[in-house]
């Protein structure tokens, strides 16, 4: 940021230096999304849609009506766009909060297409600078993702001992992505191929862990310890780009520990997995800087077409996203009218409060409404003190503007508020550069944010999207991803020979994400004051049911591997266990007892002696698992 801001100083003046510094800053955490393409993506469009929203924003400023509607519009599409994802909510974010900048410091049609291009400018050189560091800083987004699903299994190898395991976080994989899909650029193909090839092993690792939670004893503690230790070192290894070296007695506690026999088998199966591992993640240490061949085509966000399906899906009062976004246009709407009528100072620091605090969850609402009118106040004072111990020279005010960006990028997934304490720093600074008296803005900065955290609390308050309204529908997701999964496996086992291992991952995949989402949504019903549509306790009953079930599925995932012999006869089972899933689906889409499911205990009591009894084992965990959530969704329903 300090490229274009002193480039500006020096070139145009501290004006004109102002617009840089915003386009440089708000594209800036744009790189905090996606990978390598897909970053770039997003800061682009960010920055355009920031230089647009403040061409539009400084023409509709001179009247209190159009500047009112375009702030309510920019409100509302921000509020939409959570429908799209994280990549898309971010550039409606930015682009909006440029708006409600824009309107109060209207210009004439000139003046607004500068500031488009000033606000353009400093995006662009953001984007270009962290674009120019990937030859210098090859694959760390890979590394750091793998290493944190290792680490992640490292830590789930440890609860083996204590017989309390159910299935691998979801998380961490799930957010291994970019390794397949959003490959570093200037890589060679055999060097992507092996990161892709260290995330295949971890799936089947992980596969094989979940196995050993269903169908063994706890493991002995050192055991679980020793698999622990390798996989953590792997992990590291990978990160810091050297070869690992876990300790021998770790690989000879593991040859020679005495297990029985499934147990000794699966053991034996994670140390061949390991060892891949361990000769995988040497690989990568030795990185060459030549590219080859370019990587896949990489879609920062949702084509246009489904883009449009699903915001058009979205348009109804049913959806999260559009009530949020209505409740983001009225707030902004009133606070924009206010701050014209009533001529407050730099009112619309009122409007981007409300919008930054407003979000669809309660929790995440009233947790950020505090914490940034707290780090708003404290940043204020700090910079009230700073200017007087130090002095106003530009020079000075460039320097510490400069260091509180910096802290507000690193605190920016640390602490909200304080990041937020950075964030009102760097305004006041750059706002004394553009010559407003540091202790007005500050004064300014500090009552708008009371004046819109509180309006913005009232709001979510008078109209709630309370997370009980759609948990039914998360879960019910989940449900359904189960359903699918369950039908791609079985039919692997029913003819090995013919199975597509493509849609297994994607399966997979969609039940990971699925069972992301409803642990998200568990934690945000405890979060919110109780309700009757889908209480916390209801959640967390068919969460754990769930995770049972997907811990079945897991072992299920992992006997695939070693291509078993076709079992025609559990087409029964996969219809049986399918129908289940899909009737508790539809239970919990309309909030009602789900109907009697199929007898499919019985049908596993009748086939068991035909099946290897790993494939009992897992199959006898899924089963109980869907009957525990049907009893728990019947009791509470009925």
């Amino acid at each position: 940021m300090a490229v274009p801001l002193v480039l500006a100083l020096l070139w145009l003046g501290p004006t004109a230096a102002t617009f840089v510094a915003v386009g440089a800053v708000a594209t800036g955490f744009g790189s905090f999304q996606g990978a390598y393409r897909s970053r770039a993506a997003i800061m682009v469009l960010s920055t355009v849609g920031m230089a647009l929203s403040l061409f539009i924003g400084s023409l509709t400023g001179h009247s209190i009506v159009a500047a009112t509607v375009a702030a309510a519009a920019a409100g509302f599409i921000a509020g939409l766009a959570v429908a799209l994802g994280p990549g898309a909510a971010f550039v409606a974010l930015q682009s909006a909060i440029v708006v409600l900048v824009a309107v109060a410091y209207p210009a004439d049609l000139a003046a607004s297409a500068w500031r488009g291009l000033l606000v353009s400018a400093g995006g662009l050189c953001q984007t270009g600078l962290v674009v120019g560091l990937w030859p210098l800083k090859r694959f760390r987004t890979e590394r750091r993702l793998i290493a944190a699903v290792y680490r992640s299994l490292a830590e789930y190898a440890l609860t083996l001992a204590t017989g309390s395991a159910s299935v691998p976080e979801p998380h961490t994989l799930a957010a291994a992505g970019p390794v397949q899909f959003d490959p570093h650029p200037l890589g060679r193909i055999s060097e992507r191929l092996v990161f892709h090839a260290l995330l295949d092993e971890a799936e089947r690792i992980r596969d094989g862990l979940a196995a050993l939670s269903v169908t063994s004893a706890p493991l002995p503690a050192p055991v679980a310890r020793a698999l622990s230790a390798i996989l953590r070192e792997t992990g590291d290894a990978v990160e810091a780009a050297r070869a690992p070296a876990p300790p021998a007695d770790h690989w000879q506690l593991l040859e020679s520990a005495p297990l029985a026999g499934p147990t000794r088998a699966r053991i034996e199966a994670l140390l061949g997995q390991l060892r891949s591992g361990v000769r995988l993640a040497v690989l990568p240490a030795a990185e060459t800087t030549t590219p080859t061949s370019p990587p896949p085509r990489v879609q920062a966000l949702p084509p246009v077409r489904d883009g449009l399906v699903t915001l058009r899906a979205n348009l109804s009062l049913q959806s999260a996203a559009c009530r949020h976004g209505l409740r983001l246009a009225a707030t902004v709407g009133v606070l924009t009218v206010a701050s014209y009528a009533f001529g407050i100072p730099r009112g619309y620091w009122a409007s981007i409060t409300a919008l930054l605090v407003l979000k669809p969850e309660f929790g995440e609402t009233y947790a950020r409404g505090i914490g940034r009118v707290a780090g708003t106040l404290v940043g204020a004072g700090v910079i009230v003190v700073l200017v007087a111990m130090l002095g106003s020279h530009p020079g000075m005010i460039t320097a510490l503007l400069l260091g509180f960006v910096w802290s507000g990028y690193v605190l920016f997934r640390a602490n909200y508020a304080a990041f937020t304490v950075a964030i009102t720093g760097y305004i006041v600074l750059l706002l004394y550069l553009a010559g407003v008296p540091g202790t007005k803005a500050a004064e300014y900065r500090a009552l708008n944010t009371v004046l819109g955290g509180a309006l913005a609390l009232a709001a979510y308050r008078v109209w709630p999207t309370w997370e009980a309204t759609r948990a039914g529908d998360t879960f019910a997701a989940l449900a359904d991803a189960f359903a699918r999964d369950v039908v791609i496996v079985l039919n692997a086992y029913i003819d090995p020979q013919h199975w597509n291992i493509e849609m297994l991952e994607q399966a997979r995949n969609a039940g990971r994400l699925a069972r992301s989402n409803a642990e998200g949504s568990v934690t945000r019903l405890f979060a919110e004051p109780p309700r009757d549509r889908f209480e916390p306790h209801l959640a967390d009953s068919l969460l754990a049911a769930f995770r049972r079930f997907a811990a079945g599925a897991l072992t299920l995932h992992a006997d695939l591997q070693a291509r078993p012999s076709p079992a025609p006869q559990l087409a029964r089972l996969r219809d049986e266990l399918s129908t289940s899933l899909e009737t508790l689906a539809a239970a919990l889409r309309s909030d009602s007892a789900p109907a009697p499911l199929p007898a499919t205990r019985e049908t596993l009591v009748a086939t068991r002696q035909s099946l290897a009894p790993v494939v009992v084992d897992a199959l006898d965990v899924m089963i109980d698992s869907v009957n525990t959530a049907a009893a728990v969704l019947t009791k509470v329903r009925a």
